[in-house]
């Protein structure tokens, strides 16, 4: 069973993807599940459009979706918008995979090699054969390239790679419930 996430992740969530007429509309569904885009724009009070594109947004990610009706007079077509949790779960799991996965690409990159820099912010480190071509120069300022010590850096990435894999595992573990009467 995947854990039920908090209102305020669904709002950060909703508004990373949508902005902050993205919140607006995700906190409105928190309150009033199955509501109806003329009314989240009435209720909001911002453009029909505007809320649609923002439903569609969350809903392409897959965090909403709708009920479909026929309106009996005049036959338009009724959207009754929801919440799913779970898939908004899910896609935070995955976007933590895809964070992960560049992390330990980065660390195995660090730990790998030998990078070059002059030592000014900004200026670019280089790998040996990449200042080997410079001639041990810097590309930007032409200062000479020295060894970079990069101990600091793989140590914080190995800090946030166990952050983001123990974040993951208490995301993701299944807790299975105790079944009456059940022996150990």
């Amino acid at each position: 069973m995947l854990l039920i996430i908090e209102k305020e992740t669904l709002l950060e969530l909703a508004r990373l993807v949508a902005g902050e007429g993205g919140a607006r509309v995700m906190k409105l569904l928190l309150s009033k599940p199955g509501i109806v885009d003329e009314e989240i724009s009435r209720r909001l009070r911002m453009d029909i459009r505007e809320v649609r594109k923002i439903l569609h947004k969350l809903n392409g990610i897959g965090i909403l979706h709708y009920e479909l009706t026929r309106d009996k007079d005049t036959e338009h077509r009724i959207f009754k918008w929801y919440i799913q949790q779970e898939q908004a779960t899910g896609f935070i799991i995955s976007n933590m995979n895809k964070i992960l996965d560049r992390l330990k690409q980065k660390l195995e990159t660090e730990e790998n090699n030998q990078f070059y820099w002059c030592g000014t912010l900004g200026h670019p480190r280089l790998l040996f054969d990449q200042a080997m071509e410079k001639l041990f120069r810097c590309p930007v300022c032409g200062k000479p390239l020295e060894p970079h010590e990069n101990k600091e850096l793989i140590e914080a990435l190995r800090w946030k790679i166990k952050e983001i894999e123990e974040a993951l595992k208490e995301m993701t573990e299944i807790k299975k419930p105790e079944i009456a009467g059940e022996t150990k």
